[in-house]
């Protein structure tokens, strides 16, 4: 975690993300002490729990930003799902995404771009050669379906979330699009993109912690600097 910047509980007032920079925030829901949603334990009430965390931590990252009580903050939503600040707070041009897989959360903040951030945690995926097969084009395709695991679901997570995250940051369908995309591994490299998308995206591959897979794209003509924050509830040493 040496390149994550720890930030505990109570988030104090932040400078919104200079222009060609990235914030990028990680959590572990499962150590932050929030009272919120329903307290059962059935799996419908977990993952409903999950969510309103999940809200909760957004609202209260993006109030800090914007300098108001999270329950201020107004998220739209488009026709394909994307998050958007609503309200005065749009004029602001601070753009956001987000993605959670397990307990991990991870908010991705940018100014006058779109940005898209897919995490998911690391585990034995089920038939990741069939699933390569069938929703990836480009060379990471043939190259998973010719490893072993654990390195053929690594591999799969991995070019997974670079599709997902320019798809979340281009805004459209993932059913229509994941297969437009053709990926390079070894770095992860955009191949191709659908024909009437813009070209000039980015991939960025953040030094995750042990467990977690991800990427973060943003619409920039060059890498952007990456800020890495660790939200937490005491400072570790």
């Amino acid at each position: 975690m040496s390149r994550w910047n720890a930030i505990s509980l109570p988030l104090k007032r932040r400078a919104l993300p200079r222009r060609g920079e990235v914030d990028l925030w990680l959590t572990d829901l499962s150590e932050l002490p929030l009272d919120v949603g329903p307290s059962g334990e059935s799996r419908k009430e977990q993952v409903v729990k999950q969510r309103v965390q999940q809200r909760f931590i957004l609202r209260l990252l993006l109030g800090s930003y914007l300098g108001v009580p999270g329950k201020d903050v107004i998220v739209e939503r488009d026709e394909f799902d994307k998050p958007r600040l609503g309200g005065e707070l749009a004029q602001t041009g601070l753009n956001f995404s987000l993605s959670h897989s397990a307990q991990w959360l991870a908010i991705a903040l940018t100014r006058d771009r779109d940005i898209g951030v897919d995490i998911e945690h690391e585990r034995i995926k089920r038939r990741a050669d069939d699933l390569a097969r069938r929703y990836f084009k480009g060379p990471d395709s043939d190259l998973i379906q010719g490893l072993d695991e654990p390195e053929r679901s690594h591999c799969f997570l991995t070019q997974w979330t670079a599709r997902e995250a320019l798809v979340k940051a281009e805004g459209r369908g993932l059913a229509r699009n994941i297969g437009r995309i053709a990926m390079d591994c070894n770095p992860t490299r955009i191949c191709e993109l659908p024909e009437d998308w813009p070209s000039d995206w980015q991939l960025i591959d953040p030094e995750w912690p042990s467990g977690v897979i991800g990427h973060v794209a943003v619409q920039t003509g060059q890498v952007p600097a990456l800020n890495s924050f660790w939200l937490q509830t005491v400072r570790r040493s």
